[in-house]
């Protein structure tokens, strides 16, 4: 960005847009979930988007000195980008709705 304002207009759209997609996300994942095996998703999910994120920091500053940072941000986007391509790949995700 080359104005603060900006970053700060984009930054404020990403915070929104993530907080709904994972309130949605989480809401979904309950509701699909078989009841005896509820604590159990969710605590899978609760690890795997809290747990691995600060591991995953370190990996990616050892990959930041090894190839720099555009290399780094190009494997990042691709693999955001591959999930997105499951979800919409995936009939199921795309049909489930809240009650």
């Amino acid at each position: 960005m080359t104005g603060v304002v900006a970053a700060v207009a984009v930054g404020v759209l990403i915070g929104l847009s993530a907080g709904l997609s994972g309130a949605l996300c989480g809401a979904l994942l309950q509701t699909q979930a078989e009841p005896a095996f509820l604590g159990r998703v969710t605590a899978v999910a609760s690890l795997v988007s809290l747990g691995l994120a600060p591991l995953s920091m370190p990996l990616s500053a050892a990959a930041i000195g090894a190839w720099g940072t555009g290399p780094v941000f190009v494997v990042s986007a691709a693999v955001c980008a591959l999930g997105g391509l499951v979800v919409l790949v995936a009939r199921e995700p795309r049909r489930v709705e809240l009650p």
